[in-house]
């Protein structure tokens, strides 16, 4: 089954220092989503439930090469993501994905893994040690997709502030953006282009029909 995604265009380049927090703890929590990853796998091979899990840890795989990729600069992830880039997933490293286009896709992905996990297998947080990797997975996915939203909000610019003044846009990198004091000065010749002229209605000579 093949999930579609909305295609949002994302800015590329370094991120604000505003968002630098939230990459952090998205990075710890994807860490976390490969460390309750790795021992759900265990358990489930242990208790030999592996075909029951077996959809649910290939999905909490995706979103975590989809968080790799995203974060892919980063000095704890950099080694996993060659690995990947040199094996698995080479075609799309070679197609130069990765970065904060991957920001949706793994939002999305990882919010359904976890209404997927909390729907299905809630009832198996009784059964030990496997229900203590369950619960770390849910939230450790929980919190990234929550870290993810919020590196999303914070490149998104606020309405009526896009280049065009027509709505939406990104706040990516606008402290080190040096258009600001021309682009107000096209937002006012575009105000004063617009003003009311004299205008008056029916005005000049016309003609008669049949004339």
């Amino acid at each position: 089954m093949v999930i579609p995604l909305p295609s949002v265009p994302m800015p590329d380049g370094p991120l604000p220092e505003e968002c630098q927090p939230n990459v952090l703890r998205l990075k710890y929590s994807i860490i976390a989503m490969i460390f309750f990853a790795c021992g759900r796998a265990v358990c489930a091979i242990a208790l030999g439930a592996v075909s029951f899990d077996f959809f649910a840890l290939l999905n909490i795989f995706l979103s975590i090469v989809m968080g790799t990729f995203l974060l892919k600069d980063d000095q704890h992830l950099r080694s996993f993501y060659k690995c990947l880039a040199e094996t698995i997933c080479q075609i799309c490293a070679d197609s130069g994905q990765g970065g904060m286009q991957c920001l949706i896709p793994f939002m999305l992905m990882t919010l359904l893994n976890v209404m997927m996990d909390f729907i299905q297998r809630m009832a198996f947080l009784s059964i030990m040690p496997y229900g203590i990797f369950l619960a770390g997975s849910e939230i450790s996915q929980a919190c990234a997709v929550y870290f993810a939203c919020s590196i999303y909000k914070q490149i998104r610019m606020p309405p009526g502030e896009s280049e065009m003044g027509l709505g939406g846009g990104y706040n990516y990198d606008r402290v080190n953006r040096t258009d600001a004091p021309a682009q107000q000065g096209f937002h006012d010749a575009r105000a004063e282009s617009t003003q009311p002229g004299h205008f008056a209605v029916f005005q000049g000579q016309g003609q008669r029909l049949g004339s």
